[in-house]
């Protein structure tokens, strides 16, 4: 898995470095001058949703033998966006590149609920096990990369986009309880859980998540300027890969590779020229990547115990939004 997600991110940077040369050297041709400018945008902004991880009960059922929800309410962040387009799209055809960074804060964003559904139990079907931690989301990155063509139409300007994205979360559940009731790890026949179940505490470290997404999703936006206020919308779809680690404190990890999935975001935005080179805006969109299904190694230690196929899945939905100021390089 290591060894993927370093070959990924090396053939993105390389895709970047080559992007970058060729708008470096196009900027460097009169006629681009005269035509396009770069922009530098910094923000401030926060994630609200959760965060989802899955396993099945085998790899022909959509029906869960555990879930754990990773709550992110809110994760804050701030962020910065370096830009190359076109100066006048609404009189200009042409096309544009962009690539963004976005750094949370490492702070307790909620909690972080694990349900199982595990047979035998005297009423098939039945949530057996619970428990219920704090989430400290210590870390996590949000990458995106753009390219695309931009068309004026009527007063509206048609963006085509062809886009990146890689999202890294790293997650741990601390303290909280455990509420299994009678249901431990010698049990012959579970009894469906109850909330009358004895609250256990647990002091300390529970579990440690951490996911990696890969998205490439294509999509169109749609901007609309009046006068010195801009509105646009747009929706982005695509596939989305995950890869994900478990490292649960008894010494168990779980290695989840996952390709069978897909996303979409729509988004919304509003800006006001302060000036001819600088704006301030908001943005929003809703990141829904749907469940991503692919299989498990089960780890102990360094020596693999068992590996699954199909079985393992996550999820991922949040609303996003930033306050944006942007600065246009203009030459006058």
């Amino acid at each position: 898995m290591n060894h993927s997600i370093k070959s990924i991110a090396a053939f993105a940077f390389l895709v970047i470095i080559l992007l970058c040369n060729s708008v470096f050297a196009a900027a460097e041709s009169p006629s681009f001058t005269d035509k396009y400018c770069f922009s530098f945008s910094s923000n401030i902004g926060f994630l609200y949703g959760t965060s989802y991880e899955i396993v099945y009960k085998n790899s022909n059922s959509n029906d869960y033998l555990s879930e754990l929800q990773w709550e992110i309410k809110p994760l804050l962040y701030f962020g910065i966006d370096l830009d190359y387009g076109l100066k006048n799209p609404i009189n200009n055809h042409g096309f544009f590149v962009g690539l963004g960074l976005k750094a949370a804060i490492p702070m307790e964003t909620g909690i972080m609920e694990d349900r199982d559904w595990i047979e035998p139990c005297t009423k098939p079907g039945s949530l057996t096990n619970f428990s219920s931690h704090e989430n400290h989301t210590k870390a996590s990155f949000l990458v995106n990369l753009e390219t695309g063509y931009s068309i004026p139409f009527w007063k509206l300007i048609l963006k085509f986009s062809l886009n990146f994205d890689y999202m890294y979360f790293n997650f741990e559940g601390q303290n909280g309880y455990t509420q299994h009731g009678p249901n431990d790890l010698y049990a012959v026949l579970l009894i469906p859980w109850d909330s009358t179940f004895d609250q256990i505490p647990w002091n300390g470290l529970a579990i440690s998540y951490t996911q990696h997404w890969l998205l490439f999703n294509t999509g169109m936006e749609v901007v609309f300027p009046i006068n010195n206020i801009t509105l646009s919308a747009g929706f982005f779809i695509g596939p989305s890969i995950c890869f994900a680690v478990d490292h649960h404190e008894g010494g168990y990890t779980f290695v989840d590779t996952l390709y069978k999935g897909f996303a979409i975001k729509p988004k919304l935005g509003v800006f006001f020229s302060l000036t001819d080179k600088c704006d301030i805006g908001i943005t929003t969109a809703y990141h829904h990547n749907f469940e991503t299904r692919g299989n498990t190694t089960q780890k102990l230690g360094s020596y693999m115990v068992q590996q699954s196929i199909d079985r393992a899945g996550v999820a991922f939905r949040a609303f996003e939004g930033n306050f944006v100021i942007r600065y246009r390089f203009i030459k006058k």
